[in-house]
Order: structure tokens, then sequence, then C-alpha cells
């Protein structure tokens, strides 16, 4: 008797510390993250990244024609076209705070070759001078500075050098010319690697831990190029000359992925 009413006893206290052990047993719980959201590290964007962007951009050339004595001298012929960019891109952050800092290369492709026309009358037939550039591609180093909204929100302004390889061709022809003139069509394509300067902006979104998606806008201004022309026309010969201007705009998104080599 007396081993059974210590038994009930014992029962009796067990269930009274019933609800301070399941209490005991789920703080221990919650204080881990076996229940909790994905982690993330006190500056979530700090580390270094490499990810890949697709999106969209249009090309401007402006041309000027600088041949003294020519029909068109001092006229400026323009065309825009716009096509699909693709490319890669890899840099490293430095969140302090709610700030932001951060270095970042790429290289791209850009899909798009507009050509201005210079259509030009003569008693002989008409002339027509076809002004096409295209970027064979580009890439830029740029700075970043960054204000991060929310724990997983950025906004940043970006901006600094961009590089790059444009050809510009020059094609003219007079298909219904009459009289002695031959040798049409002729056409010339110079390639450069030159620099410019590029600025936009953009938003990321970190996805768990290590990925981070982006939406970004970019302008990139190449400046003038100079050219000079030579063809042979029986019966004579032609020279001209002509100032190029490129510029650009791309708007894209893109996904990377986040390495933190200080943790």
């Amino acid at each position: 008797v007396l081993h059974k009413a210590s038994t009930d006893l014992g029962d009796k206290k067990m269930k009274q510390h019933q609800p301070l052990l399941f209490s005991a047993v789920a703080l221990g719980l919650l204080s881990t993250n076996a229940w909790a959201d994905p982690p993330y590290p006190v500056e979530p964007f700090t580390g270094g990244y490499i990810g890949g962007a697709l999106g969209y951009g249009q090309q401007h050339v402006d041309v000027l024609n600088t041949e003294p004595g020519a029909p068109a001298f001092g006229q400026t012929f323009k065309d825009s076209e716009g096509g699909v960019t693709v490319g890669a891109y890899a840099g490293y952050n430095w969140q302090c705070g709610k700030l932001l800092f951060g270095v970042e290369t790429d290289i791209n492709y850009l899909g798009s070759s507009p050509a201005a026309l210079d259509i030009e009358v003569f008693p002989v037939g008409t002339e027509i001078t076809s002004l096409e550039s295209s970027v064979d591609w580009f890439g830029t180093l740029r700075g970043r500075f960054g204000f991060v909204v929310q724990r997983q929100l950025l906004l940043y302004a970006t901006g600094g050098l961009a590089y790059g390889r444009l050809t510009h061709k020059l094609t003219d022809d007079c298909p219904a010319c009459s009289g002695n003139i031959t040798g049409f069509p002729v056409s010339q394509s110079n390639s450069t690697t030159t620099t410019g300067w590029t600025l936009g902006g953009g938003a990321e979104l970190l996805q768990g831990a290590n990925w981070v998606v982006r939406a970004e806008a970019l302008y990139v201004d190449f400046g003038s190029k100079s050219h000079s022309y030579f063809f042979v026309i029986p019966p004579g010969q032609v020279t001209g000359s002509a100032k190029w201007d490129d510029s650009f705009w791309t708007a894209r998104v893109g996904a990377s992925y986040r390495f933190d080599f200080l943790n």
C-alpha cells in the first residue's frame, strides 16, 4: 500500500510538471534554427559574387560628315536599333549597417547594328551611303553605392569605366548611276577597341543566404571616333571623313551566387 501510494504521488507530481517540461522543450526548439526561416548573415550582402544577366539594349549612332567640300558637309545622320544583350558579371560588396560599397566588372554582348543613311541626288543618279555601327562586345568596371532598405532588399547606384570593341562600316552605292561612273558599291570597315563611361542603378533581392536576383539599367557612352575614307571609283577617286558618336542603354535582369569569404 505504501509503495502504491508513493507511485500515485509520483504520477501526480509528473502530471503537475508536464506543462513545465513541454514549455522547456518548446523553448529549446524555438531557440534553434530547426523551425526558423533560412538563416541570413548579419550583413547579408557582404562578400564576393558571380552571375549572369539577360536583357534588352538600344544603341544610338550619330555620324557627322566632316569632309570639306562634300555636299553633305556639316550634316549629322542618326539611327537607333535595339537588340538582346547577354553577359556575365562578378564583384565584391562591403556592407556597413544599412550602407553598401562595392566594385563590379562585367563582359557582355549586344545584338544591335543601327545604320544611318545619307541619300544625295545628283544629275547622274542617286547616291546612298549607309553608316552602320555595331558593338562587337563591351564591358564595364564600376563602383557601387547602395542602401539596404530591408534585410533582403538593396537599392544601388553604379558608375565607372566602360570599354568595348566597335565596328564602323561605311557602304557607298549608286545603283542607278549613268554615264562612265562605275565601281559601285564600295565599303570600308574600321574596328577599334575603345573606352568610355557608364552610369546606372538597380535593385537586388537576397534569396536565402547565397542567391541574389537583380534588375539593373545602364547607360554607356563611348564618345567620338573619326575615320577617313578613300575609294577609287572610275573615272576618278573619292575621299571622305566622318565623326561617329556611339552610345546605348541596357535594361537587364540577373542572378548571382554570393561567396562570403570572411565568414
